[in-house]
């Protein structure tokens, strides 16, 4: 990611319909991500293609306002109220806008753009095709501006009281207020609009914040959602019962390299990086990581890794629980049945507790799209099954179902895994993943 990649930019037009607020905010508008024009279009009365196109940008900075926890912290679920709230079509007001999400997990902020159509009655069909990322920092700090100039717009032209400002100083006011600022955003996790929360679900979650950590009970938020408390409450009691304990070797070393690793990096970078680093802290031979040097390694009985579990708790997150400050060892619950997957959850455990602040006591590994959850995954891929002893592997042949599955049992890894790594690394196309 590069810092200033994110650039909104306007220049006003006149207009003589709509009402006055529409008027007065009538512009060109142009969305720059990464140097990429994302409103690049077809004029298809002109003839001609255009970087900008012609709206009214007050609709636009009060849908980034009123979906602004969501858009800032809420990972993606297939919904329609996700949608609403995360694609840029929701601004209305009968304006052909950009088919133009935008995606969080937590620190970045996936925007994608997709072409559109041209239905009949459009001016204009929008062009690219688009999947960048953006700082979540970066993208506040646009808002705001773009948000701010927009209300000055207003103002100049003696509209000072409207919505957009009404909006935008509730919205500043939460983010200022600590306690709020912690609701809002648990809302968003959740899926819910401000005050849209069951009554007593946010403060229920605070009662495990001492127990959990802050962010460790956002983890289990996200993925559970509906189901939050009922995770919380298994993860705490049940399935911590069910623990059992593994020693984290030179922890501590490993954590400060972590720290030590570019943050403008994306959460698989950093945790291939740190991956690498841990195998060679480890002296791991290269190639497989064998269930009798994992278990040896992570002083785990070798029959947790190599042989398939009866009698799981029906839970769908693996967690890891710290003991005080040990950082070198903690107890963890491995919630699949299959030796290849109880591997992957143990090694996210690892990433986890040398990854994650030591104010959490729990240690999540859930299925949700968080930055978090991206850094284990690609940790554990890449400790288990290095990518270019994996390339190697296929010794120059183009990998195939045959070549995936041999490649998979000889990593000790599920198929699955390999055909991730395969597609995220472009070797592959991504529709392999749903064969």
């Amino acid at each position: 990611m590069n810092n200033n990649s994110f650039l909104i930019s306007f220049e006003w037009l006149p207009r003589e319909h709509g009402d006055i607020w529409e008027r007065a905010t009538f512009a060109e508008l142009k969305i720059v991500i990464d140097g990429q024009v994302v409103t690049e279009v077809d004029d298809l009365m002109a003839k001609t293609v255009r970087d900008r196109v012609r709206v009214s940008v007050y609709h636009f900075a009060l849908w980034l306002v009123a979906n602004w926890w969501r858009l800032r912290w809420e990972t993606q679920v297939s919904s329609s109220a996700w949608k609403m709230s995360h694609k840029v079509g929701g601004a209305g007001g009968g304006y052909a806008w950009p088919d133009l999400t935008f995606c969080s997990d937590g620190d970045t902020i996936l925007a994608s753009a997709r072409p559109t159509s041209g239905w009949a009655g459009d001016p204009v069909r929008y062009l690219r095709t688009l999947d960048l990322f953006v700082g979540a920092e970066e993208f506040e700090r646009e808002v705001d501006a773009f948000v701010a100039a927009v209300l000055e717009r207003l103002s100049v032209q003696s509209f000072r009281e409207n919505p957009l400002s009404a909006l935008w100083g509730e919205l500043d006011s939460e983010r200022r207020d600590p306690t709020l600022n912690v609701r809002r955003k648990r809302e968003a996790i959740l899926g819910y609009d401000p005050d849209e929360a069951p009554d007593g679900l946010i403060e229920s979650l605070r009662s495990f914040d001492a127990i959990a950590g802050l962010a460790a009970v956002e983890e289990v938020a996200s993925a559970g959602r509906s189901k939050v408390l009922e995770y919380l409450e298994m993860l705490t009691v049940e399935a911590k019962a069910k623990s059992l304990p593994a020693e984290i070797p030179d922890g501590e070393a490993l954590r400060q390299h972590i720290r030590m690793i570019d943050t403008q990096q994306l959460p698989w970078q950093r945790a291939e990086q740190a991956a690498r680093t841990a195998r060679k802290q480890w002296r791991l031979e290269p190639g497989p990581l064998p269930n009798t040097r994992f278990s040896e390694l992570l002083a785990v009985p070798v029959k947790e890794l190599a042989e398939q579990t009866t009698g799981i708790l029906p839970l769908p997150i693996a967690a890891g629980y710290r003991i005080n400050d040990n950082t070198s060892r903690i107890n963890v619950f491995l919630n699949k049945r299959l030796p290849t997957g109880r591997r992957f959850a143990l090694a996210r455990l690892l990433a986890d507790h040398l990854y994650a602040d030591f104010t959490d006591r729990l240690l999540p590994a859930t299925e949700a799209a968080t930055f978090r959850q991206k850094f284990q995954r690609a940790f554990a891929q890449e400790l288990l099954c290095p990518f270019d002893e994996l390339i190697g592997f296929f010794d120059n042949d183009q990998p195939n179902e045959d070549l995936i599955e041999n490649a998979a049992a000889h990593f000790e890894v599920s198929p699955l895994l390999v055909k991730t790594t395969l597609v995220n690394k472009g070797l592959v196309a991504r529709d392999v993943l749903g064969a």
